[in-house]
This record gives C-alpha cells, structure tokens and sequence, in this order.
C-alpha cells in the first residue's frame, strides 16, 4: 500500500472506533479546519484539547442516544506535495450515518443518511496531521431531510438562469 492509502485507511479506522487514537493522529501544533462549522473563527480546533470533542461523535457507539453510528469509507487517497518536504494527502470518502437525531441542526426522522467529501491533510515530519480542511457535500442530505436547496444543472441547454428568480 502507498502512504496516502496507509494513512487514509487508519485516519477513518481510528476516526469511527477510538477518539483517542484519533487525536493521536494529529501533531500537538494542529489546525482543524472542518468546512461544514458554521464560524470558522470559534469552530477551527487548534489544540488536542479543542480537537476531541468535534472528532468524538464520529466514534459514538451508543444507537440510541441521537449522536448517531457513523461509518466512514476511504474511497480513494492521493499524496501530493506538502510544505516543508513532507508529504500532503488528499482522502475522498464516502461517510453514512444513522441514528441521527439531527443532521446540521435538521431533523432527520429516523433516516439513514449518506453523502460524499474530501479531506486534505499536511503531514508533519513524524507523519502527524499538522492542518486538516475537511469539505462535506451536504446539500444531497439536506436536499433529503426536506430543504428547499436547488441544485440548477447550468450545463444543460436552454437551462433560463431566471426560471430561479421569485416570482
């Protein structure tokens, strides 16, 4: 196996069974930076201490108290080129949840939620996450849980930009 699948594998191993082992992945100097906060000033964890408590959920075993049971999969896992000599890596993943009370403050009644995202990390020299940018496609879930979020197809011909506008 390459690094990057080595890496991804364990980061959603640990991410969804041991909170602790999770945040050991991460370096002491750490910026975690999770795009589906709503304040990215307040809700970017930049110590282990502040990390914990938004990676806990994800390894939450209990079906019943509305955290819900949540299973991440590496779907695929690039090493790219990162500061400092080490290495980045880029982790698409597939992540379903269920048992969920809510989803984004959403309720969700009961659903078995699913949607896709990306996570890039910076490696430090010991291979710890030194900074982490997590994107979740949210609008497919939320489109499912009964929001009114249009996803206009632009490319299609003869697609009116104004058939968006009130009427």
């Amino acid at each position: 196996m390459s690094l990057a699948t080595d890496h991804a594998n364990r980061w959603v191993t640990a991410l969804t069974s041991d909170t602790a082992a999770a945040v050991d992945l991460y370096a002491d100097d750490l910026v975690y930076d999770d795009h589906a906060d709503s304040d990215h000033v307040i809700d970017t964890a930049i110590t282990k201490a502040e990390l914990e408590p938004r990676l806990a959920p994800f390894a939450n075993t209990n079906s019943g108290n509305g955290v819900g049971l949540h299973r991440f999969t590496a779907t695929e896992a690039f090493q790219l080129a990162g500061v400092n000599g080490n290495p980045a890596v880029v982790i698409l993943w597939d992540w379903a949840g269920e048992g969920l009370a809510t989803y984004r403050g959403v309720p969700t009644e009961g659903k078995s939620l699913r949607t896709r995202g990306i996570t890039w990390h910076q490696l430090d020299g010991d291979g710890k996450i030194e900074r982490e940018t997590t994107y979740w496609n949210d609008t497919p879930v939320l489109q499912e849980l009964g929001l009114p979020i249009i996803t206009p197809e632009y490319w299609v011909e003869g697609f009116d930009p104004a058939s968006l506008a009130p009427q």
